[in-house]
């Protein structure tokens, strides 16, 4: 993969979603809204969960701004939608997510706002401050 990003903005963009990914799943969606429970003991946070929220979506967060294009943005926002969709409909599949009143499909627009609007915005703020 060619690297259009800087280290810098690799590095931001890591960890601002590593924590985003973390605070929102593993805290919000977790613990107070309780609707899917990861691994076989759900109460108990180990390396999975940390993969599963700080390591995937930061890496489909950067390789989609690494590949962004203004011209061809809704063609990757619906790839990397897809993309985020199948991966989640596959660790429930194989029992590590177990949802508790959430549906799989409801993650659509979660995924359309991150990708068509919050990951370009996020880009532009860390170049706009460079």
């Amino acid at each position: 993969m060619s690297k259009r990003l800087t280290w810098r903005e690799i590095y931001l963009t890591f960890g601002t979603i590593n924590y985003v990914a973390l605070t929102v799943d593993a805290f919000l969606m977790m613990n107070y809204l309780d609707v899917f429970d990861l691994g076989k003991e759900p109460k108990q946070e180990g390396i999975g969960d940390f993969i599963t929220y700080g390591i995937i979506p930061s890496c489909f967060a950067i390789i989609f701004l690494n590949h962004l294009k203004e011209e061809k943005k809704w063609t990757y926002v619906f790839l990397f939608t897809l993309l985020s969709l199948l991966s989640e409909w596959i660790i429930v599949q194989v029992g590590y997510m177990k949802l508790n009143g959430w549906h799989t499909w409801w993650s659509i627009p979660v995924f359309i706002i991150v990708y068509g609007f919050w990951l370009p915005w996020h880009l532009r703020l860390i170049r706009k401050e460079s």
